[in-house]
């Protein structure tokens, strides 16, 4: 499939259960949730309700595009508005996921703990953030995450927000960076995982946001 084939539209309910199986096939063989949840069937059932609970709770506070191939999901972007609330600091992981493992819980306790802080120190309200974005694994390389980032970062450069993410794979960094975003932080995890904490101005060559004074 060329990039040309394919078509970006907003997310809508009907398109929930599609998109949660994307994300799951996409996030499931990936260190960090193997990390949080290393038994695979726990790991299927938490990624099921946490991608579930996150897009319902984005659907009015964040701004989720979908690539198709025809009627085939093969993409996702969910970038929570300015001031939107964010699921990261919803109940805690006791309460939002019930009846799981409680070694589960604690890692994700733990990493949220590492999130929120990282977020805080890197940008202040307002900002944009970005997460979770994926792509079919055979889709890949094919440029359907670059068009998704390339069209909403035009939005976000009419604004004077920066836009902030997190992600666990240091591959992603270079990737990243081709968009302006900006690496200001590194949290171990475990040891060979770490989390990465990027910030992109409204200008990829100087930073235009609010940042954190350190």
């Amino acid at each position: 499939m060329e990039v040309n084939d394919m078509r970006i539209a907003p997310f809508g309910p009907e398109h929930l259960d599609e998109a949660v199986s994307l994300l799951i096939t996409t996030f499931q063989e990936r260190p960090f949730y193997q990390y949080i949840a290393p038994d695979p069937n726990e790991r299927r059932d938490f990624l099921a309700l946490n991608f579930h609970q996150r897009l319902e709770h984005s659907l009015g506070v964040s701004e989720i595009e979908l690539a198709f191939h025809g009627l085939r999901i093969v993409g996702i972007a969910v970038w929570a508005r300015p001031a939107g609330a964010a699921p990261l600091d919803a109940s805690p992981p006791e309460e939002t996921f019930p009846g799981f493992s409680a070694g589960l819980r604690e890692r994700m306790s733990g990493f949220l703990h590492i999130l929120i802080a990282a977020r805080d120190q890197a940008v202040r309200q307002p900002y944009w953030s970005l997460a979770p974005i994926a792509v079919l694994p055979e889709e890949q390389g094919k440029g359907i995450a670059s068009s998704l980032i390339r069209k909403k970062l035009r939005d976000i450069d009419v604004s004077p927000a920066p836009c902030f993410l997190g992600t666990q794979d240091a591959v992603n960094l270079d990737i990243y960076a081709r968009y302006g975003f900006q690496k200001v932080r590194e949290d171990p995890l475990t040891p060979g995982l770490v989390h990465y904490t990027m910030v992109r101005p409204k200008q990829a060559s100087h930073f235009t946001g609010t940042p954190v004074e350190r």
